[in-house]
């Protein structure tokens, strides 16, 4: 098995200002989560845009934080996307929960999808 995935949550976004509650379950077989990642599709929706996220009950992100924290533009390296975990996050099939809130910009295409990515791991530290 390999050491890492990146596993996609995918939001769809109707319409502007709209916020769309997203659930899942993190991979069974990956025991922490290292990292997150959030991708848009026009970087104008970075600025106002938020996300709050837990995972297993935890509070990971509180209500209302700004995506601009953790996305970057394409002139990052691909190794260095994503935002890092100081702490650790149980993996291992747990429950997550969030809010994406789109920031009505105008001249941004609706509908839209935006896409979040954690990087699971195998690794105890």
């Amino acid at each position: 098995m390999k050491d890492h995935k990146f596993q996609m949550i995918r939001i769809g976004v109707p319409q502007a200002g709209a916020t769309v509650r997203f659930t899942g379950e993190t991979e069974k077989s990956y025991s922490r989560i290292r990292g997150i990642f959030v991708a848009l599709p026009d970087p104008k929706i970075e600025y106002g845009a938020t996300l709050s996220f837990k995972v297993g009950g935890q509070d990971v992100f509180d209500d209302d934080h700004d995506v601009r924290l953790i996305t970057c533009g394409q002139g990052v390296a691909p190794n260095d996307k994503f935002f890092r975990f100081e702490e650790k996050l149980e993996a291992s099939g747990n429950a997550f929960e969030g809010r994406y809130s789109d920031p009505s910009i105008e001249g941004v295409s609706y509908p839209y999808e935006a896409k979040v990515f954690l990087w699971l791991v195998n690794e105890e530290e």
